[in-house]
């Protein structure tokens, strides 16, 4: 072997020893975080907090037979009980909390304390810190809104019928909301850890995350009553992140068939969102539309996830940036 195949044998394998220690540092990182965020205690509360308001709606009674009927009714029925609750609650407003309120001092707080000083001394840079910890976040979401989908259709079943079959039944219904839930992980731990990057104190990134929650899911339908008469006519329904969320998630359940259009359910999110009209013609003699609501096709569902995703890329970008340049000393 000459002696210039050997120095490149010798930077090669300095290049890879790097490359993987670098690689074992992230994954350090990433296994931290997750440990930090995952006490029983807090794993547990976080669980009961995203099933309590679909439980509440469960509480009610219905008038379904469900042993009389087949299981594919009854499977659907059971996902009308539980789509809004399950949207505007474990899926919206406790997930997001939860995630925003957890992943809040991430990065703050370690950089206010000086522990983010030991991390940056190490061969591996802000960015590959910032995604360590962007991971640990995510994998706590996704364990946890599997457990709320999976434990609450079960209950939902328990509830109404304690038929095996219909939990089978329910399970496409389960596996789309599963799917929005991981979107919804994907944008929002992007937009909570840029908003810990960007300001000094982890209770005011948390306080950036509840605003935006409070604003999307009560703010614009609460202002929606007030400028009804211009919601179309000037556009506001493209800053409605409300509405943008729901025709997200509705356009899940239609992508994958995953629960009838019918406007039992409909009505909720025409009401909360504005994705339906609920000016929506009904059967006079019955008062329903067995057909299903229109829908308001404002956007697209792609166009509405296109909204979010801009929404978090900006603050991830601007995060990013401001991490890279951000002093950290003790």
């Amino acid at each position: 072997m000459s002696v210039q195949k050997l120095k490149s044998y010798i930077a090669r394998k300095r290049t890879e020893e790097a490359e993987k220690e670098i690689f074992r540092n992230v994954l350090i990182v990433i296994q931290k975080t997750y440990q930090d965020l995952t006490s029983f205690k807090k794993f547990v509360i976080s669980l009961i907090v995203m099933m309590l308001f679909p439980i509440v709606f469960l509480a009610f009674p219905t008038s379904i037979n469900f042993n009389s009927i087949s299981v594919q009714h009854a499977s659907a029925a059971i996902a009308i009980q539980i789509i809004f609750p399950l949207w505007f609650w474990t899926l919206g407003i406790a997930l997001i909390c939860i995630v925003g309120t957890s992943g809040a001092s991430l990065i703050s707080e370690e950089v206010h304390s000086g522990s983010m000083l030991i991390l940056v001394s190490k061969p591996i840079t802000r960015i590959k810190i910032f995604l360590g910890k962007y991971i640990g976040l995510f994998l706590y979401g996704a364990i946890l809104s599997f457990l709320a989908v999976f434990l609450l259709g079960w209950i939902a079943v328990l509830r109404y019928s304690a038929n095996i079959q219909h939990f089978f039944g329910l399970i496409p219904f389960l596996v789309a909301s599963y799917i929005y839930s991981l979107v919804i992980l994907l944008i929002f731990c992007s937009i909570t850890l840029a908003l810990s990057s960007i300001v000094q104190r982890p209770r005011n990134a948390a306080l950036g995350v509840l605003l935006l929650v409070i604003f999307s899911f009560i703010g614009m339908m609460v202002l929606k009553t007030f400028i009804a008469d211009y919601y179309e006519e000037f556009y506001i329904y493209t800053i409605d992140l409300g509405y943008h969320l729901g025709n997200i998630y509705v356009g899940f359940m239609e992508l994958f068939n995953a629960i009838p259009l019918v406007a039992e359910w409909q009505q909720w999110f025409g009401i909360m969102t504005g994705v339906y009209d609920v000016t929506s013609p009904t059967d006079p003699d019955q008062d329903i539309n067995p057909g299903g609501m229109t829908r308001n096709d404002y956007v697209y569902p792609w166009v509405s996830l296109l909204i979010w995703v801009g929404i978090a890329v900006v603050l991830l970008v601007y995060g990013l940036y401001s991490l890279k340049k951000r002093e950290i000393s003790v």
